[in-house]
């Protein structure tokens, strides 16, 4: 189990970790196209579809993703409820 997140196995902690930096890349992208509001931070209808978006792109690559970085997961044990747990979570450093 990873001490700093919570996480119970490597497969989870690897997905975590790509969308923590997927979040964070789509966020910024975001902010450069609408401008640099934080008001949909509180938004739950669109953080809902936005993690949501986040979820399938890694779920869709995860299996590349992890090979280009010399990882190996499976996908069948992510816990998905607790990546999109911790996303919210992260969420909040956005808050500026």
């Amino acid at each position: 189990m990873s001490k700093k997140n919570g996480v119970e196995n490597k497969s989870t902690e690897l997905f975590l970790d790509l969308a923590m930096r997927s979040f964070e890349a789509s966020w910024e992208f975001f902010q450069e196209v609408n401008g640099e509001s934080i008001e949909l931070l509180d938004d739950p209808d669109f953080m809902s579809l936005f993690i949501m978006y986040i979820i399938d792109h890694i779920q869709n690559n995860f299996e590349r993703f992890t090979t280009q970085e010399g990882n190996s997961g499976d996908i069948d044990e992510v816990n998905v409820e607790q990546v999109a747990e911790m996303l919210v979570r992260y969420s909040d450093g956005f808050r500026k």
